[in-house]
């Protein structure tokens, strides 16, 4: 099997886990980009194969799709995505953890996935 981690995945449960330890609800494509590769590197080291789907139309589709969740913003270290001011770390829990497969989940939440995005 091979998993398609899109964008929304990604950004998401980043930002949950940055929120679960900080009050930033924000993070820059960089740092999503390594949290990303990081998580796919776990899913290999399980046998398992990932694939992340980043690119500008499937960003662009993110704000157009869940323009309720996120917005594009300018911070210190470059361009990143934002949750909007109203959103909680619950509501994305909701709306993105519930149809994850478990080796995906487990592998946003290890610590050392978590320890790349600074938190």
């Amino acid at each position: 099997m091979c998993f398609y981690i899109g964008i929304e995945d990604l950004a998401a449960n980043a930002l949950i886990e940055i929120m679960k330890k900080s009050d930033r609800t924000c993070i820059t494509y960089s740092e999503l980009e390594q949290y990303g590769a990081h998580v796919v590197q776990l899913l290999s080291e399980k046998g398992e194969k990932a694939v992340l789907v980043l690119s500008r139309d499937d960003t662009n589709a993110l704000f157009r799709d869940y323009s309720e969740f996120f917005e594009e913003v300018e911070l210190k270290n470059g361009l990143g995505i934002r949750l909007k001011t109203g959103k909680r770390k619950e509501d994305l829990i909701i709306q993105f953890r519930g149809y994850l497969a478990l080796d995906v989940l487990l592998a946003f939440v290890d610590k050392s996935s978590v320890r790349i995005l600074g938190v």
